[in-house]
């Protein structure tokens, strides 16, 4: 078993170049031109989504300016003719888009692979490169597979404690939930509220139907069982009929409609006697 290590460096925020550092530049031993479809993403890197516009934006500089900074790889040993990326996989992207077959690179195999992916996991959090989710799987991953605390992290990347534990919690989100805020659909303060209600999706539906911002979801959560009449939300169609009825009949209505059993009351509020013998001779007749 890995024993856990009770302290972690301080100062892992300058990422990989801080890994790669000036040596870099100096170094052209390992330097050659190696085609893009020999070069894979690396399996640490955390990023899973890249922006297209910033990407063909690159191409377009990189067809007018060529490629100014080579990318950095490693060789997969298990296939000679493959490398992973440890930096640079933006300019690999855009190298594509730009139908360029070689790309200059830097070949770094004395790097230890586990010491690639922590720095990685940083630089890209660092950076602000990385959407929620993936920034919450990255911080996941670093309690997983690096033995960090949230303290640890908190200190490497430069926030507070709290703000790690509550990025990580949006992994217990379900899949809806998160896809709706990697489309930026809702924001994190709307889908924080939902963290572990096991009717995430129903809630999600009433959300984005009223668009309610996150202080409406905090009172919405808070009202208890969305399944409930008496506990329910009501959307803006149901408020808009309640107007209609009470200006066509003269009373005050209050209609309770549960969405999910398509089931509901109708009531009409009565002040006083004379308001309650005119429902009642309305409906006799």
């Amino acid at each position: 078993m890995k024993q856990k290590k009770s302290s972690r460096p301080i100062g892992l925020g300058s990422g990989l170049s801080s890994l790669l550092g000036a040596e870099v530049e100096r170094n052209t031993d390992n330097y050659k031109m190696v085609p893009v479809e020999f070069i894979k993403p690396g399996p640490w890197q955390p990023r899973k989504i890249f922006n297209k516009d910033e990407l063909e934006s690159l191409s377009n500089s990189i067809k007018k300016q060529g490629i100014i900074q080579p990318v950095i790889l490693k060789s997969n040993n298990k296939d000679k003719n493959e490398y992973f990326l440890i930096a640079g996989e933006r300019r690999w992207r855009a190298c594509q888009l730009a139908k360029i077959h070689e790309i200059p690179a830097i070949i770094r195999d004395d790097i230890n692979n586990e010491k690639i992916a922590e720095l990685s996991l940083v630089e890209n959090i660092q950076r602000s490169e990385l959407n929620p989710i993936e920034e919450a799987e990255g911080y996941q991953s670093l309690l997983d597979k690096y033995n960090y605390t949230q303290e640890d992290i908190s200190k490497a990347v430069g926030k507070s404690r709290s703000y790690i534990g509550n990025i990580i919690r949006l992994l217990s989100l379900s899949v809806k939930a998160k896809e709706l805020l990697l489309e930026k659909k809702l924001t994190i303060g709307q889908v924080r509220p939902l963290i572990g209600h096991k009717d995430v999706d129903i809630y999600l539906d009433i959300i984005l139907k009223n668009k309610l911002n996150s202080r409406d979801i905090e009172k919405l959560i808070k009202k208890g069982n969305i399944h409930s009449p008496k506990n329910k939300f009501k959307s803006i169609d149901i408020i808009n009929l309640e107007k209609e009825l009470t200006e066509i009949i003269g009373l005050a209505i209050n209609i309770d409609f549960d969405n999910v059993k398509k089931t509901g009351t109708i009531k009409l509020e009565c002040k006083n006697l004379e308001e309650f013998n005119f429902i009642i001779e309305k409906f006799k007749n």
